[in-house]
């Protein structure tokens, strides 16, 4: 009976230093916690509202293990082992990503083709319009060039005419002369 009082005794103080140690840790962990929020300038609240803000953003493509989700601030190590600015540690566990989240990218996908096919069209269409002002361009040249050789013809003509008068002039002056 002796032993079984001793045993209960026993494990009773192994339990209360369980429980303390569980307790120091715990104690610890929120000491941690209050000081890494205090040195962010983040109380608890806000950091509760940041956590769900994020779950709610990442659920609307994966599906994600809700009770195993860890955020936190911890701090960042330096490269020479102290303690620099705190950070945002997210663990969220993916279950499996939405097939809504596939279509949407798909969608994504799509309409960049189509944005891409709607520009290749545009610029299509610009060199189009761009040949045709080319050739419209061309055409008016060309016509100009032909009134130009009509005027030349004209001038040339006029000369000849102006020319043959003359030569008639002259011929006519011989032979009143002879």
């Amino acid at each position: 009976m002796f032993e079984n009082i001793t045993k209960f005794f026993k494990n009773w103080k192994k339990k209360e230093s369980k429980s303390d140690n569980n307790s120091r840790d715990t104690a610890k962990e929120r000491l941690h916690l209050v000081l890494m929020q205090d040195r962010a300038n983040v109380s608890a609240d806000f950091l509760e509202l940041m956590k769900q803000e994020i779950i709610e953003v990442i659920k609307k493509y994966i599906d994600v293990d809700e009770s195993a989700i860890d955020v936190r601030l911890t701090n960042k190590e330096n490269s020479d082992g102290t303690n620099g600015a705190p950070a945002l540690y997210a663990n969220i566990p993916i279950l499996n990503i939405k097939q809504e989240a596939r279509k949407v990218k798909a969608k994504e996908e799509e309409k960049q083709e189509e944005v891409k096919e709607s520009e290749k069209k545009i610029e299509d269409k610009k060199e189009e319009e761009a040949e045709k002002k080319v050739e419209q361009a061309e055409i008016i040249i060309e016509e100009v060039n032909a009134e130009k050789e009509e005027e030349k013809q004209e001038e040339v003509k006029e000369e000849n005419k102006e020319e043959q008068e003359e030569t008639k002039a002259k011929e006519e002056i011989k032979s009143e002369n002879n």
